[in-house]
């Protein structure tokens, strides 16, 4: 039997720095580093290095204690690098067996059972597995013995590679303290009382006494001294992939039979979601398209490059990705999507292959009031949506989203807005709505407005005419007239003007208007229109009318 494992030394730490390796600002090995965890009120240091403890960073120092440290980088910890980096931890030891063991952050044991014939001697073994760990972003312990929990131990508390035959594990784990086998605290306690502070000295008590004193706990301590534990390792379980693939006999062109094909696919990939009680919000619908040169009807494959057109075209593949408001278990709900994204954007070739990805995400569950008036389901919001998008199309003439949840932009510009895929609320409708009750009653106490302005879009463009007249108009010059639409309409009150502006620093973009509120008589109607001049053209339009 062999048995390897990798010891992340200070996990927490090196995972704080794993998305940073690139970068290369700060080490593991030439920087001290600590690790806050705890409330923003009172951060506290987890974790940190060899380096950091010889800086003055002692485990539950305030964070103000710990900037009082010169030279010492503090960083958070975050769940999810942990989380990503015991990932690459799992991946780099499944690259050297399939039976591999998620024994605690920042450490995994395999099984490398024969492996010496395919990788070499074990003091090859290790070096092997000290460079792949240094791949994959991580300074590790490495340790290869015959045993599980004697590869363990060995890795936590030696540094760098340590290789123990069989039979030696004693011998060689004797020098380690006790800490390195993590006892209770109060079988610590008593151990450092009785004055055992190595695996030795554990190793060496009579076993009767011992279980009579500190029982089964304590004996299963002193035979993992000894190495004398022989275990089988529980086997992490791989990351669940929730992909389906299937590869066509005959290349389909109509999308109604590709919908069957992909309504299949998608009925395995949502069972196996329940199973594991999963929806998923994000779906990726791969396309494998066939694509001939002699049977296109371009002179020139647009697969091919420019200088060889009869070189023959790479597979060319269609990609359609979905993303969901909510997370859904509702196939019929992806298949509607899917089949209005595709009629919207076909794909150009016959698919030989379909290929479709939904990645996991939790149920939402969500309890109405009984007396709150019922919302339509996201799904089929989601679909109305879709539908409305193939009607319309997507965009605008200003690249903006025919389709969504209009915002205002952070702009005073008119008629300045976005349209969103997802409705969002603003920072100001959040804070607006975490005000207390007495702001809340002085708001309500606030008089609704009485005019609502309805812009037209685009503006109406117009000639007006001004009193006195004059070839450039000013601040004195009160419009008299307006004519839109064809007709002419005199002007019986007028205010302003008002100046407005903005993007002074972009050339193309920047804006000016002069702005009139007009009563306008049009054929003995009155009515209130908005009236601006746009200073840089020096055309007038009507913006809107007050109802």
């Amino acid at each position: 039997m062999l048995f390897g494992c990798i010891h992340v030394p200070d996990f927490p730490v090196q995972a704080a720095l794993h998305m940073e390796m690139e970068t290369e600002s700060v080490s593991f090995k030439n920087n001290a580093i600590a690790v806050l965890d705890g409330p923003e009120s009172l951060l506290k240091i987890f974790s940190c290095n060899e380096q950091a403890r010889q800086a003055g960073i002692v485990i539950g120092m305030t964070k103000l204690q710990a900037e009082a440290c010169p030279g010492v980088v503090l960083r958070r910890r975050m769940a999810e690098l942990e989380t990503a980096a015991q990932s690459d931890l799992l991946a780099c030891a499944y690259g050297f067996s399939p039976r591999v063991e998620s024994t605690a952050p920042g450490t995994v044991i395999f099984d490398l059972t024969g492996g010496e014939r395919l990788l070499g001697s074990q003091p090859e073994i290790g070096k092997q597995l000290a460079a792949s760990a240094e791949e994959f972003g991580f300074t590790a312990n490495t340790a290869l013995a015959a045993n599980a929990d004697a590869a363990l131990h060995a890795a936590r508390g030696f540094a760098g590679i340590t290789v123990i035959a069989d039979g030696l594990e004693a011998l060689r784990l004797a020098s380690l303290p006790v800490e390195v086998l993590e006892p209770a605290p109060e079988i610590l306690d008593t151990l450092d009382s009785w004055g055992i502070r190595n695996f030795k000295s554990l190793a060496a008590l009579p076993s009767v006494p011992l279980t009579q004193r500190l029982g089964q706990p304590g004996l299963h301590l002193q035979r993992l001294a000894r190495g004398e534990v022989r275990r089988e390792l529980v086997p992490a379980e791989p990351p669940p992939s929730f992909q389906e693939s299937v590869e066509l006999e005959e290349s389909v062109e109509l999308l109604e039979p590709l919908g069957f094909v992909i309504n299949r696919l998608l009925h395995e990939l949502i069972s196996r979601l329940r199973e594991r009680s999963l929806a998923t919000d994000h779906l990726q619908l791969d396309l494998m398209l066939e694509i001939h040169c002699d049977h296109q009807l371009h002179s020139q494959n647009p697969q091919a490059p420019a200088a060889d057109p009869a070189a023959s075209p790479l597979p060319a593949l269609h990609r359609r990705t979905l993303k969901l408001p909510v997370p859904t278990q509702d196939g019929k709900v992806l298949l509607k999507l899917l089949q209005l994204d595709l009629a919207g954007h076909p794909p150009p070739a016959p698919v030989k292959k379909v290929s479709v990805e939904v990645f996991p995400a939790r149920v939402r569950t969500t309890q109405s009031g009984l007396f709150q008036p019922l919302a339509p389901e996201p799904a089929q919001l989601e679909i109305t949506l879709a539908r409305l998008r193939a009607a319309v199309g997507e965009k605008d003439d200003h690249d903006r989203d025919r389709v969504g949840f209009p915002t205002n932009t952070d702009s005073h510009r008119p008629d300045s807005f976005q349209v969103l895929a997802r409705a969002e609320e603003s920072t100001d409708a959040k804070r607006g709505r975490n005000r207390g009750g007495q702001q809340k009653e002085i708001l309500e106490c606030l008089p609704a407005p009485q005019l609502v302005l309805r812009r037209f879009r685009p503006p109406l463009a117009a000639y007006v005419e001004c009193s006195p007249p004059a070839p450039a108009p000013s601040k004195s010059e009160i419009p008299a007239a307006v004519i839109f639409n064809g007709a002419r309409a005199k002007v019986v009150h007028a205010c302003g003007p008002w100046r407005s502006s903005g993007l002074w620093w972009d050339q193309s973009g920047r804006w000016q208007h002069d702005e009139w509120d007009v009563a306008l008589s049009l054929n003995g109607v009155a009515g209130l229109y908005r009236i601006f001049r746009d200073a840089q053209s020096g055309q007038w339009f009507v913006e809107g009318m007050y109802d």
